[in-house]
């Protein structure tokens, strides 16, 4: 089973490769160019370093949120018009699963966090039990300190990855009330290779992946734009 797995819903943008569990290639890029100007060659690129074409592979995964709301709509784009021209399904990954698939250890409780501004962070928590990652909560937008509230009432010690991890760990050391460690830089941003494992860990399970015109983001909030429109419509 070849996964082809694409990752652009924050500021990195990057595609990888899973063929049988095991990641054979990966090309990854965080140097502040539009995702438009970069997913596609990436993958293209990504593809032919694994001596691969787009027909090769069996299934695409994208990060379909939450994050970017612009970075959400490239990948999902991308993935979609794959899936078009070649028939195969699809899988929409939680950006906060694909990262917690790269900090599977057993004794933490693994929080990957998002920075989603306004001292406000998309999180989930995770544990993992037998080698398999377990979700403990579904995906949510929280201020910082319902997200203080949430980790206190862990057992585990606080595994914080992701690009909000640094203004979560600020916020939890001034209070003190939490027990919780930081992963190093090279877990800060979200990576293509967390997605494909994800789906492919859905794939071992017997999940089907879906039609490619059937997939929608996860924003979790709406865009500002139509926040700032239903607030006037409130007003009249």
């Amino acid at each position: 089973m070849i996964i082809l797995g694409l990752e652009s819903s924050a500021v990195s943008a990057g595609a990888a490769v899973v063929k049988d569990g095991k990641l054979i290639g990966e090309s990854y890029v965080n140097i502040g160019l539009t995702h438009s100007e970069t997913l596609l060659p990436l993958t293209d690129r990504c593809l032919k370093s694994a001596g691969l074409s787009v027909s090769d592979v069996d299934a695409f995964a994208v990060a379909q949120g939450p994050g970017s709301f612009t970075g959400i709509r490239i990948g999902i784009s991308a993935v979609k018009g794959l899936a078009f021209d070649t028939g195969k399904p699809v899988y929409g990954i939680s950006t906060l699963e694909a990262m917690a698939c790269g900090a599977m250890l057993e004794e933490y409780v693994i929080c990957p966090v998002m920075d989603a501004r306004c001292r406000q962070v998309y999180t989930a928590l995770f544990e993992t039990s037998g080698g398999a990652l377990v979700r403990k909560t579904e995906d949510m937008p929280l201020k910082l300190e319902e997200l203080e509230a949430l980790l206190q009432k862990q057992e585990r010690k606080i595994l914080l990855i992701g690009d909000g991890a640094q203004i979560t760990c600020a916020y939890l050391a001034a209070s003190g009330t939490v027990d919780f460690c930081v992963f190093p830089e090279i877990f800060k941003y979200q990576r293509a290779a967390g997605v494909a494992f994800a789906a492919y860990v859905r794939y071992n399970n017997g999940e089907e992946g879906q039609p490619g015109e059937t997939l929608q983001p996860s924003y979790l909030r709406l865009p500002q734009a139509e926040r700032e429109r239903n607030k006037g419509e409130q007003k009249k």
